[in-house]
């Protein structure tokens, strides 16, 4: 038994070794920032995954939130603070990289890697708290280190700062703030799934294998918490409204096409959704060798669903016009 426990105590103290490690705002931590932020430019304005997965390998960002996380459980102050500052220079310094890249890189359109990046889902979360966790149990398991490699892919941390600071070197403030928010809801739920896994695993500010109170935890975790519970409820309302727009321009998609076999030859070939004024507006894009009149369109758009907020929907439609040649036969 008295050998269990010493083991266990060693775990702990190595795992405490490693975690406040990699909290430093060293050399180490700044340069290979540094060059997973150039990679991770690259790949974004390259459009290539393969190239930002060798940017989420390289950050090391997610040090000092573990170092939070385990602070949080620790009762250990002092790392805490050097955790957050270190996590708060390590943020700017990647924002500041990549406004600069930004800057140099205007004429750049933005693919689909970068607007990927820019509405962060409840499903990011869950899969941020996921990977909190398992890399918490990883450090406090030697023979599942490896496994950190995993969790640098499945959570990334730099590719959604860099994202934002190339929309704040172009003014596009939304995106920005998009792609910020995915950046702070993966660090929230890292640092959540991190100090849960750790307190069950028995770091609780000793090597003692006493059990802290629950509430003493809690108020520990209060402000991750209260954070976390706030960004699923703004996710899923947000996925919420996603979903009853995807299926309100389903049923717009469907209500043109079968609108469009009253006309032989008329093929649909592409819907466009815009706000204007408050009002939703669907855009149809027809190929047709025979041209739609004001009295067409008008029905079609009587028979169109209200917009997800319960507006009337308005229908444009962009006739192309083809010809159909045959032998007549």
């Amino acid at each position: 038994m008295l050998s269990t426990d010493r083991q266990l105590s060693d775990l702990r103290r190595t795992a405490r070794i490693t975690i406040s490690e990699g909290a430093s705002f060293d050399r180490p931590f700044v340069l290979s920032n540094l060059a997973a932020t150039v990679i991770a430019n690259g790949g974004l304005l390259g459009n290539s995954a393969a190239t930002i997965i060798g940017a989420m390998l390289v950050a090391t960002l997610m040090g000092p939130i573990m170092g939070i996380g385990l602070a949080l459980v620790d009762f250990d102050t002092r790392l805490l603070w050097r955790s957050l500052l270190t996590l708060t220079g390590g943020t700017l310094m990647v924002l500041g990289l990549s406004v600069l890249c930004g800057m140099l890189t205007l004429h750049i359109s933005p693919g689909s890697e970068m607007l990927s990046r820019t509405s962060p889902r409840l499903l990011d979360l869950i899969v941020a708290l996921a990977s909190g966790a398992i890399c918490a149990y990883a450090v406090s398991t030697p023979r599942l280190n490896a496994a950190i490699f995993g969790v640098a892919i499945a959570v990334a941390l730099v590719p959604p700062l860099a994202t934002a600071g190339l929309f704040v070197a172009r003014a596009e403030w939304d995106l920005a703030g998009g792609a910020f928010l995915l950046a702070f809801v993966n660090m929230v739920a890292i640092q959540v799934g991190t100090s849960i896994t750790l307190w069950l695993r028995g770091f609780h500010g000793g090597d003692s294998l006493e059990s802290v109170p629950v509430n003493v935890v809690l108020r520990r975790q209060a402000v991750s918490l209260l954070l976390m519970t706030a960004l699923a409820i703004t996710l899923g309302a947000h996925g919420l409204r996603l979903i009853r727009q995807r299926y309100f321009e389903s049923e717009v998609k469907e209500v043109i096409q079968s609108g469009l076999v009253s006309w032989p030859g008329a093929r649909l070939v592409e819907m466009i959704f815009t706000r204007q004024g408050g009002q939703s507006i669907a855009t149809a894009v027809v190929r047709s060798p025979v041209r739609f009149t004001k009295t067409d369109v008008a029905a079609m758009e009587k028979r169109l669903p209200r917009s997800p907020d319960g507006s009337p929907v308005r229908l444009t439609l962009r006739h192309i016009e083809v010809d159909i040649v045959g032998d007549g036969g």
